[in-house]
């Protein structure tokens, strides 16, 4: 059977524009207010470049982020320069409320090992500028790798002072972030006695988070933190996850307080959905029948190799973690005498 060129390119055209259509008229318009209010930021370098993430959330603390659920047009523009009089790689990409209006874009074709700035645009309002260093070339001779560490950032504990230090080190290649972005539990204030006195510092302003929703409202309420923010403008971060971007103590299909495996997972789903809204983390890292592949490895050069780590998915139940769980030491155990006190001669015969 033969087929007219012509004729083929005008039903490929045809289809095209039928596909645009309803993507096109379901578009809002920017929202009005500021929506960068979470901030902007860079991960997971690369030698020829890295991810950049913001989220749309004009009332950040109001349900959806005070966004109205249409998918949003989001430009982006990468420079040599502060001041943006070089852009050399720039697009525009689409904030779904399907993923809280998150926009991960993975930018590709720069030079290896040099800073680059990074800004989004919501119709005419332009983000904070953002900088991130690309990683050396393959193999290459590097004499310095300078990486911040953070983590275990407990919003109830105390203020996030050390990343306003961290954000004016300089010349940082990375922030490795180890895990505990956020924590899970309810509106508990944290005190601390400081010369005799009991001081009391912010506090969540909720109950324990389940939902996606919760999840992502704990998110927003983190991600305000203005020196946190400037740590993420500062330099790219390498993310990974531990057990409170979940729930204490999780491991994988159990958490610590012996709910339904099949009844935690759906939980575990909504809390990893959420960090992959909330991280500056590629494609690789998108949440998919029920799991998210969070370990990966980044080179810098010849020098230094990173692994970063899935410490919660892929082990086994932990022990004593629920009262009357057998075989396990209480606070008051002294030594080996006492815990062989408590087992069992069956134990052995089942070995």
């Amino acid at each position: 059977m033969r087929v007219d060129r012509r004729e083929l390119l005008k039903a490929a055209s045809g289809f095209v524009l039928f596909a645009g259509l309803p993507l096109r008229g379901v578009l809002a318009q920017a929202p009005r207010q500021y929506p960068f209010t979470l901030g902007i930021a860079a991960g997971d370098p690369a030698p020829d470049g890295f991810v950049i993430w913001t989220r749309l959330a004009p009332r950040p603390l109001e349900p959806h982020g005070g966004m109205e659920p249409q998918p949003v047009v989001v430009a982006w523009e990468v420079a040599e320069d502060e001041a943006f009089s070089r852009i050399v790689r720039s697009g525009e990409v689409i904030a779904r409320p399907e993923l809280g209006h998150s926009v991960h874009v993975e930018v590709e074709g720069l030079r290896p090992a040099r800073p680059y700035y990074y800004r989004f645009l919501a119709g005419t309002t332009v983000s904070d500028t953002g900088t991130a260093r690309s990683a050396p070339p393959p193999g290459a001779a590097v004499g310095r790798v300078r990486i911040g560490v953070a983590g275990c950032q407990r919003y109830t504990s105390g203020y996030f002072t050390a990343y306003r230090y961290l954000a004016t080190e300089g010349d940082l290649d990375a922030i490795f972030h180890y895990g505990d972005y956020i924590y899970e539990g309810g509106a508990r204030r944290g005190c601390a006695v400081v010369d005799g006195q009991t001081v009391c510092v912010r506090e969540h302003d909720s109950d324990e988070i389940y939902s996606l929703d919760d999840y992502r409202h704990r998110y927003a309420l983190y991600k305000l933190d203005p020196d946190l923010q400037a740590a993420h403008r500062a330099a790219a971060f390498l993310s990974t996850f531990d057990d409170h971007e979940v729930d204490n103590n999780w491991t994988s299909q159990w958490d610590e307080n012996g709910t339904p495996p099949e009844v935690f997972l759906l939980r575990r789903f909504a809390a990893l959905q959420a960090w992959y809204e909330n991280m500056p983390v590629r494609r690789t890292q998108f949440p998919a029948n029920g799991q998210l592949r969070m370990f990966r490895r980044i080179d810098y050069g010849s020098l230094l190799r990173i692994h970063l780590l899935d410490t919660r998915q892929y082990r086994s139940d932990q022990r004593c973690n629920m009262p009357g769980d057998r075989n396990c030491r209480s606070a008051d155990d002294t030594g080996l005498e006492s815990v062989l006190g408590r087992i069992d001669i069956q134990d052995f015969q089942k070995v």
